[in-house]
């Protein structure tokens, strides 16, 4: 797509103005009298010249880029052996890859079940969950969870108050469930 530029025009009724006479600021047209907002700028000159980039090495040989047939390859692809130019050349510090195979590297790192388990938000469920379900012993998970949250969040930068009010609800659930426990044992003695 290529758009020609014939020079300032007024956006209302497209009337061409002088260039020199456009100024940052508030423009009148002549023609139709309306204003208008106007910065000033010079399109950059358009270069219709095609420049040659594959050279030839000492031995009269030249490999092209797979991609981009009038480059010269500067390296191959470590994954596929693609010639590939210094356009096409990704180089992640751990190799260079050709466009195709970054994205299916960078694709295959993304999938590769790396996850992030927020304990904080673990301890602080398990901790309403086990005040729900007292005799379900879910307490000692809580305050596990809850000791792992604080460390996470930590290590963010952020304040620890949600991992250590789990962690308080953690014990009493546990306390209650044990108290559940208990009494549940010693009516069945009594029984």
């Amino acid at each position: 797509m290529s758009a020609n530029y014939n020079g300032p025009q007024c956006p209302h009724c497209s009337t061409p103005l002088d260039a020199p006479a456009i100024h940052p600021g508030t423009i009148h047209c002549p023609s139709c009298m309306r204003t208008f907002e106007a910065t000033p700028f010079q399109p950059r000159a358009v270069r219709h010249e095609a420049v040659p980039v594959v050279t030839e090495t000492p031995d009269g040989v030249a490999a092209a880029c797979a991609n981009h047939a009038g480059n010269a390859a500067v390296t191959s692809c470590q994954r596929c052996g693609l010639f590939i130019c210094a356009l096409c050349e990704m180089n992640t510090g751990t190799g260079t890859f050709c466009p195709s195979c970054y994205e299916r590297v960078r694709t295959e790192t993304l999938d590769s079940g790396a996850r992030y388990r927020d304990y904080a938000s673990m301890s602080i469920s398990g901790a309403v969950f086990g005040l729900l379900c007292w005799l379900i012993p879910v307490g000692p998970f809580v305050i596990y969870w809850g000791w792992k949250g604080i460390q996470q969040r930590k290590s963010e930068g952020t304040r620890p108050v949600g991992p250590i009010v789990a962690i308080v609800l953690g014990v009493l659930s546990t306390l209650l469930m044990l108290a559940g426990y208990v009494s549940m044992i010693v009516a069945m003695v009594k029984a």
